[in-house]
C-alpha cells in the first residue's frame, strides 16, 4: 500500500520508483512498528530521525513514535522484562513508567543535553525516557562549535547505558548517529488524519560512512492527544519568538549563565586593588575555579579551553559594570546630600 499522489508529488520520486520498484509499492508500517517492539524487549535505545518540508508533518510523526513508544515500553515494564536491570538493581535508576509530554521535546541538541543532565544530577531522569529533539541546530562554526558536536556524540554514547530513546527532527537530512531508521515525510493527508514517509534503514559502511537503504512507505496516524498538540503548538510559539527576537546560539547563553554564576557565588574571585584598576587574582587562577566548579558539577557544560576564557572575561566584564554602577550610585547620592546641605545653609528671606 501507498498513498494516493498527485502527478506533481510522483515527479520527484520516479528516481526511487525505478530503482526500488519492489520497495516503492511496500506498506513496511507493521515492520516499523515491529522493530520499535524489538528494541523494547530487548533493551536497545530506540533512535529515529525525521526529514521532510516546513510544516509537511515532521513533528507530528515525531509526536505519534513518541507516544507509541511510551506504550509499547511501558507494557513490557508492567510485564516485568525489565525487572534484571543492573541499574534498577543498584538504585541508578527507580523502575517506573515514562510519560511523553511536552517537558521531553527540546528546540534544539543543545537544550535537550542541558535537560537530560539536569535530570541526571536531579535523580528524576527516568530509564527508557524518549525525547523529541525538533529541529537539530546545525553549528555556524562559532567558538565551541566542535566541542558541541564533540560533547553530543560522546554522550550519545553514554546515555545508551541510561536507554535515552531519541526522535530527531530537522528539514534537510536525515541524522546518522547512531540511529535506528530514517523517514522522510512525503504527504501529509489531513483528511484521514495521516501522514506518508518514505522509510530507510541506515547501514555503515567500513570507511566509516552512513548509506540510507529505501524499504518501503509508512503510514502514521496523527494522534489523539489534543492536550498536548495544544501546548507542543504554544512551546514552538515561544521557539518562533526566541529566534525573531535574534537570540544567540544555546552555547553562547551558557557561556554567560556560567559567567553569571561565578559572579554571583564567587564573587571574592574578582576582588579588586584598591586603586580598583586590576584584579587581585590573575585569570589563571581565576580559571582553575571555574574547572573545579565544573568539576564538581555546579556547571554541567564541558567547555573547552577557550570558551573558558570567554567565560572569565565576560565574569571581569560583568564586575566592572557592578563596580561602575556602584560608584556612579555613590556620586549620585553624595551630589544630592551636598544640594541638600547647600539648601540647609542656605540664609531665608523674610
Amino acid at each position: 500500500m501507498m498513498p494516493k499522489l498527485d502527478s506533481n508529488e510522483l515527479l520527484p520520486l520516479m528516481d526511487i520508483r525505478n530503482s526500488y520498484p519492489r520497495e516503492f509499492y511496500t506498506d513496511q508500517t507493521k515492520y516499523l512498528l515491529q522493530e520499535m517492539v524489538r528494541h523494547a524487549r530487548q533493551k536497545m535505545v530506540f533512535r529515529i530521525s525525521i526529514m521532510g518540508i516546513t510544516r509537511g508533518g515532521k513533528s507530528e510523526v515525531g509526536s505519534t513514535l513518541g507516544f507509541w513508544w511510551m506504550k509499547i515500553f511501558n507494557q513490557c515494564l508492567q510485564s516485568g522484562l525489565y525487572d534484571d536491570i543492573d541499574l534498577f538493581k543498584e538504585g541508578t535508576f527507580t523502575k517506573q513508567p515514562i510519560i511523553f509530554s511536552t517537558e521531553f521535546v527540546c528546540d534544539n541538541q543543545q537544550v535537550y543535553k542541558s535537560k537530560m543532565k539536569q535530570y541526571h544530577n536531579d535523580k528524576t531522569l527516568k530509564w527508557g525516557q524518549i525525547w523529541q529533539i525538533d529541529e537539530e541546530k546545525k553549528s555556524t562554526g562559532g567558538v565551541g562549535s566542535m566541542s558541541e558536536l564533540l560533547e553530543m556524540t560522546n554522550l550519545n554514547n553514554i546515555i545508551a547505558k541510561f536507554n535515552q530513546c531519541e526522535i530527531w527532527i530537522q528539514p534537510g537530512e536525515l541524522e546518522s548517529r547512531n540511529v535506528t531508521f530514517g523517514i522522510h515525510i512525503i504527504k501529509k493527508d489531513e483528511v484521514n488524519r495521516v501522514n506518508w514517509g518514505l522509510l530507510y534503514k541506515p547501514f555503515s559502511e567500513p570507511n566509516g560512512a552512513t548509506i540510507f537503504k529505501f524499504m518501503g512507505w509508512v503510514k502514521i496516524p496523527m494522534h489523539e492527544h489534543e492536550d498536548f498538540r495544544k501546548d507542543y503548538n504554544l512551546l514552538k510559539n515561544t521557539w518562533i519568538a526566541k529566534e525573531l527576537t535574534g537570540r544567540a546560539d544555546e552555547r553562547s547563553i551558557l557561556r554567560s549563565e556560567c559567567a553569571e554564576y561565578l559572579v554571583d557565588n564567587h564573587y571574592e574571585l574578582f576582588e579588586k586593588t584598591e586603586t580598583e584598576k586590576r584584579f587581585k587574582n590573575s585569570k589563571q587562577r581565576m580559571k582553575i575555579v571555574l574547572n573545579n566548579v565544573i568539576m564538581k558539577g555546579e556547571v554541567t557544560t564541558n567547555f573547552n579551553e577557550l570558551e573558558k576564557d570567554y567565560i572569565i572575561e565576560e565574569a571581569c566584564w560583568i564586575v566592572d559594570q557592578i563596580l561602575k554602577n556602584e560608584k556612579e550610585l555613590k556620586e549620585k547620592e553624595l551630589e544630592e546630600s551636598r544640594s541638600e546641605e547647600s539648601e540647609d545653609t542656605e540664609p531665608k528671606t523674610e
